[in-house]
């Protein structure tokens, strides 16, 4: 049995309640279920929430509500503890589940990604698998500014540099986790030999933090159809 899990605290500090912040005439949670659907892999879709108010967007979307404790929204708490939580209080049949943690703020991710997830975990029996693109620019050319201050991250060494020579360096995409019931209980997601990733291309990985970023992800959705 598969479930998808889609957690969706109430309220966002960055964008204001971002995850229900209406996005091309829908809650921003609604493509991320849409996506969940067309994949045709779960038999349970799953909202996990600190909110009761959010239970009358999963009726009106027809996917399953978890109330989580508040407490659990806080910085200090990870996105395994709100798995964990699901999974410890639910009726699931833990010993032969998959989990997938789909995150309600990725408008861009397709049906076919979550299904490469998928068979990349049966395949591998990775403990973890996850979306991840390359960054678009060398992070060896980075800098921070301080105080109206250029403080190159890696050191000055990279800068005369071309970009050329420079390996390609990846991050998390934040649309997805796969794991087995067992290693969300027992095991630590990290980035090592452990887990493995699927590849989202650079123009379709988009993580949304900030306004610049919902503006970003504005454009590519509206001039490119992925669905």
């Amino acid at each position: 049995m598969n479930i998808a899990l889609i957690p969706a605290k109430f309220i966002s500090t960055r964008i204001k309640g971002k995850n229900f912040k209406i996005f091309f005439n829908r809650p921003m949670i609604y493509w991320t279920i849409k996506t969940a659907k067309q994949t045709k892999l779960f038999k349970k879709i799953v909202i996990s929430s600190d909110n009761i108010k959010i239970k009358k967007i999963c009726e009106k979307y027809k996917v399953d509500f978890f109330l989580r404790p508040k407490e659990l929204s806080k910085e200090k708490y990870g996105i395994q503890d709100v798995v964990r939580n699901y999974i410890m209080n639910s009726t699931i049949e833990k010993s032969k589940a998959k989990l997938c943690c789909l995150f309600p703020c990725a408008p861009l991710m397709c049906p076919d990604d979550i299904k490469n997830g998928l068979k990349k975990l049966k395949k591998t029996r990775k403990e973890f698998i996850f979306a991840a693109s390359n960054f678009s620019h060398p992070i060896e050319k980075s800098f921070r500014i301080k105080k109206n201050k250029i403080n190159m991250v890696f050191g000055n060494k990279f800068q005369s540099i071309s970009s050329k020579y420079l390996k390609k360096t990846y991050h998390d995409t934040g649309y997805f986790y796969w794991a087995n019931i067992e290693n969300w209980l027992n095991k630590k997601m990290s980035y090592n030999n452990s887990c493995d990733y699927i590849l989202i291309p650079n123009w379709r990985a988009q993580d949304i933090d900030t306004l610049d970023d919902w503006k970003k992800t504005e454009l590519i959705f509206k001039s490119i159809p992925i669905r």
